[in-house]
């Protein structure tokens, strides 16, 4: 290759809507260098107040061109003047002002929509997330009250007092280092030994059943005898009379 074509080698700038500004190598064009321009890179360092003044500055320098322009017109000089040409170029630079400060600000309100749409939908997420967990301290709230409301059967036997009940129920039932500090607990102990009193006391009763019940088959054996002693004597008592 050539000197004088290596000297016409230039660097190509190419716009590119996504990543970074970088400098990488061309496929397909040999060695020639390739920059890549990032417009929403640069977005991010621009102050939007500096690019509405130089909106203002832009729309009065072209105000102020175009007013030249109609005076030169006016005052004789043709088209194509190097005066009317000059302030051309001029407004065609303004212009491209114009149309990139134009750009920006698209760019700008699009990306303001995204971050609204974005704060709206973790907005959406948090309501979401609040009415179910509203719903859910309903929901334990319904059941607190059924349990408040709720009456068991336990309620309806009368219990040993608590002094009564840790002095005469066993140590494996009353469990004192327990029940003490749990009401729960204490409850379900003393409900124990009420079964087991229960218990006791139904074992007592079936024994006193069973001896009562020999008790009188004792008495019914002796009113038989008795009963059988009857005539004979009425009949003794008759000999003697």
């Amino acid at each position: 290759m050539s000197s004088d074509a290596v000297k016409k080698r230039k660097p190509k700038v190419i716009r590119n809507e996504a990543g970074t500004p970088e400098t990488k190598r061309g496929r397909g064009e040999g060695d020639q260098d390739v920059r890549v321009y990032n417009e929403e890179v640069e977005l991010e360092g621009r102050d939007p107040q500096q690019d509405y003044m130089l909106y203002k500055d832009t729309c009065a320098t072209l105000a102020k061109l175009m007013a030249e322009i109609q005076e030169l017109k006016s005052g004789g000089t043709k088209v194509g003047s190097v005066e009317i040409e000059e302030r051309r170029r001029q407004c065609s630079v303004h212009f491209i002002t114009l149309k990139k400060l134009n750009r920006l600000a698209h760019m700008r309100l699009k990306k303001g929509r995204d971050q609204t749409h974005e704060a709206k939908q973790r907005v959406d997420v948090l309501h979401l997330q609040l009415q179910n967990l509203l719903y859910e301290v309903m929901h334990l709230q319904k059941e607190i009250g059924k349990c408040l409301e709720f009456k068991s059967q336990h309620e309806e036997i009368e219990l040993v007092s608590e002094e009564e009940f840790f002095q005469e129920a066993p140590a494996d039932i009353s469990r004192p280092h327990v029940t003490r500090d749990d009401n729960h607990q204490l409850t379900l102990a003393r409900l124990d030994w009420e079964l087991e009193q229960r218990k006791r006391l139904a074992e007592q009763y079936k024994m006193s059943l069973t001896r009562k019940e020999k008790i009188q088959k004792a008495i019914e054996q002796k009113r038989e005898y008795l009963s059988s002693l009857q005539p004979g004597l009425q009949n003794i008592m008759q000999v003697k009379l």
